[in-house]
């Protein structure tokens, strides 16, 4: 029998992955089908979505409408008037983009209709637990995102975690444990720093653990941090335990502080370290499998070395990078097994007490709730003004290192954070720099083959996409709706501050944000569905910022 607050659950998990999938197949197919079978009236929010070759149609009202596409609905009913499942949905929609592409096999099919369903089991648990539970300091917003990105069919899938392993390991359910060790003999073990200086002590507990097991040969020895999970799961691989056996791996066990799982899932906070570690985790989170290649920790360690001692914000006091300062892992033989061990470490030197992950706080866990970054700022001063600050420390910042230093962040919001001081916007912080792109024409120095450089227009389209589209376009949408605003309003604001800073500097990246038709942005579900997610396909997006422009006077053309 389901107690009052599971059925709840059970019904916010349908309606959250019912937008999610409207909103992704929406956002995919309407620039290609135009009004043919997707109609929004942007007049009276009515909408109709027809599904020709299932015999269907879906009509309704919106909630909101949003200019960027994350709509919000009322009540999705079928036209027997009941309410619409999401695995009806999803099989009408799934039938709709087969009869587009025949080359989706059954095999892509039921992978894919796995995932959505994992998604929105893990929905209803983390909302079932965790939906009341408040955002009061960085550790609570790490360990609060229950929906996840709004554009992704299946953006709590964590296929891999049996039911145990879920509840031990989701941030969601505020999880926290002990890392495991290995000492690595120092003949495979590779490591590298940005300055060795700063190479990470372990905490005496560990390394007393470690002499305990290791003896005289600890000096011959690196220790390794391993997630629990990937502890066990790597020791029933044919390779490891060669080296196992060799003795090139000794394993050390769990010791040590606790830890507590992020929003990634696989990258663990250590307070008392003051540090998060970016572990390998060979389950799929969302649609990929989190181990650490090569070419990702070539381009972390790139980026941190090309950023490191540079200051890309050096007149901007308010707006800093957290730096990932080292990579350790394995020199085995194959890129399959040595991704498997690999790790990354950042350390933590913002203050935990008033720092927030800014993908948490746009969420509103409770259907009519405010987002909880309402509950967080000063409520004396305007939103408008709150959010002028913001783009202050922010978006700013970030277009003139694309123009001074050539440097491009993959800002969306999971990977920036906000430091609050009495409730007003204060620093901004951009971590995971495995996103960072160089515009190879301006760089000041080229790393031969690094994967750290591209083309001009290739390191404009990352920020498009990351920054203006997925970050703004959700942090507006929230701000908007919660505020009782139109969000044309908030990009009213952003378009202001750009031809400010335009006026000033003549920054050629800015005017290709107010000038362009479009921008373009990830087609998630086609992709995930034709099971190429790792080089997804695009589709564009209608720059909200041009429709502004035309409808104000003295503006950049």
């Amino acid at each position: 029998m389901w107690t009052k607050e599971e059925t709840k659950g059970r019904e916010q998990a349908n309606a959250q992955t019912c937008k999610t999938l409207l909103n992704c197949y929406i956002r995919e197919l309407a620039a290609e089908r135009g009004s043919s079978g997707i109609e929004i009236n942007t007049e009276d929010h009515t909408f109709v979505i027809s599904f020709p070759h299932s015999c269907a149609v879906l009509t309704g009202k919106l909630n909101y409408y949003s200019v960027s596409g994350e709509h919000e609905y009322e009540q999705l009913l079928t036209e027997d008037k009941e309410e619409l499942q999401f695995k009806t949905l999803l099989q009408w929609m799934i039938t709709e983009l087969r009869h587009r592409d025949p080359s989706i096999s059954l095999e892509l099919i039921q992978d894919f209709i796995e995932k959505v369903e994992n998604s929105c089991d893990k929905i209803e648990l983390y909302w079932t637990q965790s939906a009341h539970h408040s955002v009061t300091d960085y550790l609570s917003s790490e360990q609060s995102l229950i929906y996840g990105h709004p554009f992704h069919p299946y953006a709590k899938n964590t296929a891999g975690f049996r039911e145990i392993e879920t509840t031990k390991y989701s941030p969601e359910l505020h999880a926290s444990f002990q890392l495991c060790y290995m000492a690595i003999h120092r003949d495979v073990f590779h490591q590298e720093w940005i300055n060795f200086s700063l190479q990470l002590e372990w905490p005496e507990e560990i390394e007393g653990h470690a002499r305990q097991v290791l003896g005289e040969k600890r000096e011959i020895y690196q220790l390794l941090p391993v997630h629990p999970w990937q502890y066990e799961h790597v020791q029933t691989i044919k390779a490891i335990k060669d080296y196992i056996r060799d003795k090139k791996i000794i394993l050390l066990g769990s010791c040590g502080p606790l830890a507590y799982p992020t929003s990634s899932v696989r990258t663990v906070y250590i307070p008392e370290m003051a540090y998060n570690i970016k572990l390998p985790l060979n389950i799929q989170i969302t649609n990929l499998r989190r181990t650490n290649s090569w070419e990702q920790m070539r381009r972390t360690m790139d980026a941190a070395r090309y950023l490191y001692g540079r200051d890309c914000f050096a007149n901007d006091s308010n707006t800093r990078i957290a730096y990932e300062e080292g990579v350790e892992g394995c020199c085995f033989k194959g890129e399959n097994i040595a991704k498997m061990l690999t790790v990354a470490y950042r350390k933590v030197e913002f203050d935990v007490t008033c720092t927030f992950v800014m993908s948490s706080l746009i969420e509103a866990p409770i259907q009519c709730d405010s987002c909880r970054l309402f509950a967080l700022i000063d409520q004396s001063i305007p939103i408008t003004e709150w959010f002028e600050q913001y783009l202050q420390i922010s978006l700013l910042p970030i277009v003139r290192a694309a123009q001074e230093h050539g440097i491009h962040f993959e800002a969306h919001l999971q990977n920036t954070l906000l430091t609050l001081k009495n409730g007003v916007p204060h620093t901004f912080i951009i971590r995971d720099l495995e996103g960072v792109s160089v515009n190879r024409e301006i760089a000041v120095e080229a790393a031969g083959m690094s994967p750290l450089f591209y083309d001009k227009e290739q390191c404009w389209a990352r920020t498009d996409y990351y920054f203006m589209v997925n970050h703004l376009g959700s942090l507006i949408h929230a701000i908007a709706r919660d505020s009782g605003m139109d969000e044309m309003v908030y990009w009213r604001i952003v378009r202001h501050l750009l031809e400010q800073e335009y006026e000033a500097t003549s920054n050629e990246y800015i005017q290709h944000l107010l000038t362009a038709d479009a921008f373009l942005a990830k087609k998630n579900m086609i992709s995930c569905l034709g099971g190429h997610s790792e080089t997804p396909a695009y589709t564009p997006i209608d720059n909200v910022m041009k429709k502004v422009g035309r409808l104000t006077s003295g503006t950049t053309n």
